[in-house]
């Protein structure tokens, strides 16, 4: 951010009299209704902003201790003061807040600094209450219960910019500048990693052996040990070197390891280790091709995102905390997608959709491409009434993962109540709706 657009900023917020509410909407940007104004505050270190965004979606719900803090001491508050502290890229709200009986007031502190980019709530003595970024270093500590130490000063360079004349405008431009700069960014970042998934597994899929040429082995070992107990009573057991000839009268010479009769079950045993295998590669083959028709499918949603929201659902910073979050009993043939409070599962197969039908509860959602074989998708509505951006967001993951050329699709959604099984994972229903979906 450019201090003097931050001085002109804080001149332009000191209008207002009361914060709404204010809340984080993703990881590093808070989100503040001023009277009937709301205005987001971009924290990210490398391209912090302020802006408006009407169509910018919570990526989840807060529920860190710094969002505690926030939520309590600025929603419903009155402003005393906003400003730019004085050459410093920092802006500085003094709000009170009313209780029953006594009313106190609170700092939040902005800092648009780059390295130090933060948010920090204070007491009116500037003793931090909780931070963004808890930062421990012998310079500036932020951790609970520190005086806040104040930033020097600085001489403030940047190149000249043209003054705000409209407020509105700005902070429009500044939402689209920030989102195409990061959706590009971000965007390439988990294509690249999804890529390598998918590159990771295509190189297993083609090293695997041949499930034919391994049954091919077992049949001929299995031959041999045949061979061998049919002609046990024309060798001695000291013998090694056997000239045999098989059932179609073809002579076969065998260097044994072993007595003939050790040696045929040896055979056996190899046939049965050979079959074993072959099984084992036709079902590691299904299960690497079915993940990466996944991951294939996951390529394309990204690809079709348009915004950061959409990027976060489809492929979530911190997937070691996602997996905490899974759901009870889903097998390793769904996937879970988390938007905002709702959590949406996702059949990878007849076994996964199986897996769903089986968890589903009467009020849950069911979605499924019209009158085609495709994934089962089952939205967990926990009771709640399920948004329009949510169940389209479900029928585009039943769309991707289902099929691969472009087009118009129609996806059926309806209570798991309104679902007939059959067998397997077929099922029949009533009272639907549908849901057209254009894949590009």
């Amino acid at each position: 951010m450019k201090y003097a657009h931050l001085v002109q900023i804080a001149s332009y917020l000191s209008n207002f009299t009361k914060i709404n509410q204010a809340k984080r909407i993703n990881d590093m940007a808070i989100l503040i209704e001023f009277n009937a104004e709301k205005i987001i505050f971009d924290l990210n270190k490398s391209n912090s902003a302020i802006y408006k965004d009407d169509e910018l979606k919570e990526a989840k719900i807060y529920q860190a201790p710094f969002d505690n803090v926030l939520k309590k001491r600025f929603n419903a508050s009155h402003i005393k003061s906003i400003e730019c502290l004085k050459d410093n890229r920092i802006l500085k709200f003094i709000c009170t807040q009313s209780g029953s009986y006594k009313s106190e007031n609170f700092i939040l502190y902005l800092e648009f600094t780059g390295r130090f980019t933060n948010a920090v709530i204070t007491d009116e003595n500037n003793v931090i209450i909780e931070a963004l970024r808890h930062i421990d270093n012998s310079y500036r500590k932020i951790e609970t219960g520190e005086v806040l130490k104040q930033l020097p000063a600085i001489a403030i360079k940047e190149k000249p910019c043209e003054p705000i004349t409209d407020f509105e405008a700005f902070f429009k431009s500044e939402a689209a500048r920030v989102n195409e700069s990061r959706i590009a960014s971000l965007k390439e970042a988990k294509l690249v990693s999804v890529q390598k998934k998918i590159d990771s597994m295509s190189e297993i899929l083609n090293s695997l052996e041949d499930k034919d040429e391994l049954m091919r082995k077992s049949e001929e070992a299995a031959n041999l040990g045949s061979l061998l107990l049919a002609n046990l009573g024309n060798f001695k057991g000291y013998e090694r070197e056997i000239c045999l000839k098989d059932f179609d009268g073809n002579e076969i010479k065998l260097t044994l390891s072993d007595t003939p009769k050790n040696s045929a079950n040896e055979f056996y045993a190899r046939s049965k280790k050979l079959r074993a295998k072959a099984l084992g590669v036709e079902i590691e083959k299904r299960n690497l091709s079915e993940k990466i028709e996944f991951f294939e499918g996951l390529k394309s949603l990204l690809k079709e995102a348009n915004s950061l929201y959409e990027l976060e659902i489809l492929s979530p910073k911190n997937k070691a905390k996602q997996k905490e979050r899974h759901v009870k009993d889903v097998s390793e043939n769904a996937e879970i997608f988390y938007v905002r409070e709702f959590k949406i599962l996702v059949g990878r197969n007849e076994k996964g959709n199986i897996n769903l039908l089986d968890l589903a509860k009467k009020d849950d959602i069911w979605l499924h491409l019209k009158d085609t074989p495709s994934a089962h998708v089952i939205i967990k509505t926990n009771k709640s009434k399920v948004p329009e951006d949510v169940l389209k967001m479900a029928a585009k993951f039943c769309v991707e993962f289902s099929v691969k050329g472009a087009g118009r699709y129609e996806v059926d959604y309806t209570k798991r109540e309104n679902l007939k099984r059959e067998n397997g994972a077929n099922v029949t229903y009533t009272n639907y709706k549908t849901i057209i979906i254009i894949k590009g």
